[in-house]
């Protein structure tokens, strides 16, 4: 892209699925490498609201982790590349608006109830959620002008 020139709407999409691609790969790396350290903690602090409830091991959830990357990944390279601008930014849009949901449920209140740092809060707030707000705030680009074809 040139500088100065605004990208089409195919090329705002493509940016948009690329970062919150990234977005999600380092919240997910975030989390992953975090975990392990607050497991027991956090497992603690559940089995106050569900007094059973087990927290998975840290490889269970890092494997948990790398496929739901690979997932995201998918959906969003079709998002990136397919001619089906409505339908992609749709998938984008719901993407973002889990990631915005996820901010709120769990790594911020977790972080309150810790009372001190949450695996994945930090790219949670500082990433996902300025990324996932710009992406909600974007239009998928007019039709065509069938007149013009």
């Amino acid at each position: 892209m040139v500088p100065g020139r605004m990208q089409d709407g195919a090329g705002r999409r493509r940016t948009a699925a690329s970062l919150l691609f990234v977005a999600v790969l380092l919240h997910n790396l975030e989390e992953g490498v975090t975990y392990a350290a607050t497991r027991s903690e956090a497992t603690r602090l559940a089995q106050v609201i569900w007094p059973t409830v087990q927290l998975p091991t840290a490889v269970v959830f890092q494997a948990a982790l790398l496929v739901l990357t690979a997932a995201l990944g998918v959906a969003l390279a079709w998002g990136a590349t397919t001619r089906r601008d409505r339908d992609a930014w749709f998938i984008l849009k719901l993407i973002a608006s889990v990631l915005v949901v996820n901010v709120m449920v769990p790594h911020v209140p977790a972080a309150i109830v810790l009372g001190r740092y949450a695996p994945g809060v930090m790219t949670a707030v500082l990433i996902n959620l300025p990324v996932s707000l710009w992406i909600l705030a974007q239009r998928p680009a007019p039709p065509p002008d069938r007149a013009r074809a």
